[in-house]
């Protein structure tokens, strides 16, 4: 019996899920992990094939991932969200041998995958797993990880037996992050009916959530929704964000909805896993990195991190960010304080060159984001014919005012703070905030 199967038969009778009207004992989660190896076993062999999990339920897919791991094989986790188009095309790149359902195990008629990092998986007699990017464009990237080494950061996780709201899903480095530190405490998984605000404020009053995991756009309309005045969250003690920045002035408001509760900053990479931190203060986007198994430097204004969970290799991307020593090169832009904190300000690829003066989109969007009425903003570059590009900024607002003024607002707003190539050019307005399938803000 490997320290997994050993770790959770200790939980026992403790409740793993509550998801979808039913509760999941640990005995109840080991069992469909072990139905889960039954069923794959005599379809693999010694070499590690590729196995697509395609799971409506959380917990179902979690299960199905230790199997994989398991007998050591390589496990791609699919959202349940994906159209079929979507789901194809990951396991091409993939080369999925296998797809696992809840109504049990297919074969493709895929070729096998031929990746040099899976022959690396095999001398090394551990497990995989295929991970995509959420890039909004373009083919998505495929990552490899060494699996064993993802849930051997997890041994030393102590018991608790507090309740977590699990928003993202399998297929999502975050997502199992969450769910494992969970799961691997012995503590209980509260998966929402929906992906909504409100469904995340009914789930918190009815199982006395303790903990919310959330992306800051998240949080965001969580807020719009008037969720803490609406349902008893009470139960809460922790607020953790991460996934991507988190606004100063959405913080504050944060900070003043949830008065008794800690607001706690995470951070990791696809490519890396989670990472351990710990902020400057609770109102402070600065945070140190405090991790045993991590080693970080910055160059060039970029943070590189160095973990012994750090992605084998890409199977269909150029690898230029993985160094040859064990480094990656984060591509996140970072600000330095005294004592070793770092702030995150932005991804390099999301620069704005306007006529050769870089322009980081984060300075911008905390200046407007001060406008009263804005619930949200987004600012990025579009092509100008003489500059290269120009600033152009998305608003989101329920404040009945015209296009004209608002611009007009804008212009006198940021006149003073930023400089004038700076300042937004082109705006449009919405009237709600709108979210990728990672709930990162679209």
């Amino acid at each position: 019996m490997s320290w997994i199967d050993r770790q959770f038969a200790e939980f026992e009778d403790r409740v793993a899920c509550h998801e979808a009207g039913r509760l999941w004992t640990y005995s109840d989660f080991l069992a469909e992990v072990d139905r889960s190896t039954e069923l794959l076993a005599p379809a693999v062999g010694s070499k590690p094939v590729v196995i697509a999990i395609h799971m409506q339920g959380t917990l179902l897919a979690l299960a199905a991932m230790l199997a994989v791991a398991r007998l050591k094989q390589v496990a791609l986790p699919l959202s349940p969200q994906a159209t079929l188009a979507e789901r194809l095309e990951q396991q091409g790149i993939a080369g999925a041998c296998f797809v696992l359902t809840e109504q049990g195990l297919d074969s493709t008629q895929l070729s096998r995958a031929s990746s040099k990092w899976f022959g690396e998986l095999a001398k090394r007699e551990h497990a995989g797993l295929v991970l995509f990017s959420s890039g909004t464009s373009g083919e998505p990237k495929g990552m490899l990880h060494d699996l064993d080494a993802l849930l051997d950061r997890y041994r030393t996780v102590r018991p608790r037996g507090d309740r977590t709201v699990q928003l993202l899903l399998a297929d999502h480095i975050g997502g199992l992050d969450s769910a494992f530190r969970t799961l691997f405490a012995g503590s209980t998984l509260v998966v929402p009916e929906a992906r909504t605000a409100v469904a995340v404020g009914e789930a918190i009053q009815q199982h006395r959530v303790n903990i919310l995991p959330a992306s800051p756009t998240f949080l965001n309309l969580m807020l719009l929704a008037h969720v803490p005045e609406k349902f008893d969250c009470s139960s809460l003690e922790v607020v953790a964000y991460g996934a991507e920045p988190m606004p100063e002035g959405l913080l504050a408001r944060l900070i003043e909805a949830f008065s008794k509760v800690s607001l706690q900053q995470k951070f990791g990479t696809s490519e890396t896993g989670a990472i351990r931190i710990k902020s400057q203060c609770t109102g402070s986007l600065f945070f140190k990195i405090e991790d045993s198994g991590v080693e970080w430097r910055i160059e060039n204004e970029e943070l590189w991190l160095k973990t012994s969970s750090r992605i084998l290799g890409y199977l269909n991307a150029d690898e230029s960010s993985l160094e040859a020593d064990g480094w990656y090169r984060t591509g996140d832009l970072v600000e330095v304080a005294d004592g070793g904190y770092i702030r995150i300000i932005g991804r390099r690829s999301e620069l704005i060159n306007i006529g050769g003066q870089k322009v980081h989109p984060a300075e911008i969007e905390q200046v407007v984001a001060e406008i009263d009425g804005v619930d949200a903003c987004a600012v990025f570059g579009q092509p100008a014919p003489v500059t290269g590009s120009m600033v152009a900024c998305v608003i989101v607002t329920t404040v009945d005012r015209d296009l004209r003024s608002w611009k007009r607002m804008v212009r006198n707003h940021c006149r003073g703070k930023l400089a004038d190539w700076k300042i937004p050019v082109s705006i449009e307005l919405r009237d709600e905030l709108s979210l990728t399938d990672r709930l990162k803000r679209a």
